[in-house]
């Protein structure tokens, strides 16, 4: 087969794996779809030039190859994860939108079984993750980890930024990993040095094109901007290609909060069906989350310490390691003291003096948070859900509206800028204005 007809079948091979197709099924931004129509795409191009020409011929044994070589050329470990999600994904759409005939085998799932070689479920990785000290890694010191992108020294920028948040160092380092592996997928033997600004205004143009909003892409080069200073310190490059590169304006984006009947209905719904502890621990949590305004990070690392002696306030350690005192609302008080009664069913000996507890005994995470959220919004029939920083809005706007003052507010959300307290007056603007276009006969 001559170079031209390879290279035909290599094209009509991908496009037999309908990606586009399969894109436009999922539920999520568009942003989101682009980029995983570009990795099902990465992926396809590998099972069509290692003889699939069609996904009815993926087999596990070429799954397993792809997410080895994945792990060999040294992706990170989440963008791995990511790609075996997405690929088991794919397949499952596959099979059920592509019915064998009549008397033919039924498909195999191709990419149900496989197990990548090293998993985030790493106990080192996620040695740290509830409580990071500071100046520690967000998931903890893991060799094979640290190890992924060496040429790049990611882990070591990441250590380097000692006076950033933990959650702060975590999103610059995964920036910059999502960089290195866009320069890896032109070049498997790319580094620092290699790179010039028009890779970088690539990138951020393949970005642009993807979808993602000029939030995002300024994060991104505030991100690379921090590694390429810090890496012309450590030699890995002699240019900062993002010198003078224009970062996009951001919008503000205002709030989006829920109804006060609506919080109230959802923080009090109980899942009938769960353990007591579950139900017990799962009202605490929201009624915290909404009656006192805490972040999704301050949940997860309050202890039993954190809570006062009276019961009615709780010590927050919040961004940048600053300590505030809130109060507790009298439903926030009564769902703790409950909860407390049932703690020891599910403590054990990794549970220290975490306040909440998983089903192991370990410290609640974000997404186990975000989890019993998604739930609670599934019971009460909230339509495409919300996420634990819509109560904290709630919390703020509730206030606001009934009169209190933006300084007390500021005070108990935390903020170190009253600029950022000054989001929920805008809220509260627009809700006059709405109160006014719908009673008003001349509005």
């Amino acid at each position: 087969m001559s170079g031209a007809a390879r290279a035909h079948a290599h094209v009509s091979g991908v496009r037999d794996y309908e990606v586009d197709q399969h894109c436009r099924t999922l539920r999520s931004s568009d942003a989101n779809r682009a980029a995983r129509q570009a990795e099902l795409t990465h992926a396809a191009e590998y099972f069509v030039l290692h003889g699939a020409l069609v996904p009815q011929r993926v087999d596990a044994e070429l799954v397993s190859d792809y997410v080895q070589s994945l792990e060999k050329v040294g992706y990170s470990v989440e963008t791995v994860e990511q790609r075996l999600a997405g690929v088991a994904a794919y397949f499952t759409w596959f099979i059920r939108t592509h019915k064998p005939a009549k008397g033919s085998a039924p498909l195999v799932h191709p990419a149900r079984n496989i197990r990548i070689a090293h998993s985030s479920s790493c106990v080192q990785c996620r040695a740290h993750e509830a409580s990071p000290a500071v100046g520690q890694n967000l998931k903890g010191e893991c060799d094979v980890r640290d190890a992924r992108l060496d040429t790049w020294s990611v882990a070591a920028f990441e250590s380097s930024l000692t006076a950033s948040a933990a959650n702060t160092r975590a999103a610059y380092r995964r920036d910059v990993e999502l960089f290195a592996e866009y320069m890896l997928d032109g070049d498997a033997k790319s580094r620092p040095s290699h790179v010039t600004k028009a890779h970088v205004r690539d990138y951020l143009a393949m970005l642009h094109d993807r979808g993602a909003t000029s939030r995002t892409i300024a994060r991104r080069i505030a991100s690379l901007r921090r590694y390429f200073v810090w890496g012309m310190r450590q030699g890995l490059n002699s240019l900062d290609p993002t010198e003078a590169m224009h970062t996009p304006k951001t919008k503000g984006r205002l709030p989006r909060p829920l109804d006060e009947a609506t919080v109230a209905t959802l923080v009090t719904s109980r899942d009938e069906n769960a353990p007591q502890w579950k139900q017990l621990r799962d009202h605490a949590v929201l009624e915290i989350l909404y009656g006192s305004g805490l972040r999704v990070s301050e949940v997860c690392t309050l202890s039993l310490q954190s809570v006062a002696s009276d019961g009615a306030s709780l010590r927050v350690m919040g961004k940048g390691s600053k300590e505030r005192l809130v109060p507790l609302s009298a439903p926030a008080i009564a769902a703790i003291k409950e909860w407390l009664g049932v703690r020891s069913e599910v403590a054990g000996e990794a549970s220290g003096s975490s306040l909440f507890l998983s089903a192991r005994g370990n410290a609640v995470s974000r997404r186990d948070v975000a989890r019993l959220l998604d739930d609670a919004c599934e019971r009460v029939g909230i339509a495409g859900g919300t996420h634990p920083h819509a109560l904290r809005h709630s919390f703020a706007t509730h206030l606001m509206d009934n009169g209190a003052d933006t300084r007390s507010i500021q005070e108990l959300l935390g903020h170190s800028d009253a600029a950022t307290t000054q989001r929920y007056t805008h809220v509260s603007k627009e809700k006059l204005r709405l109160a006014y276009s719908e009673t008003h006969p001349r509005a």
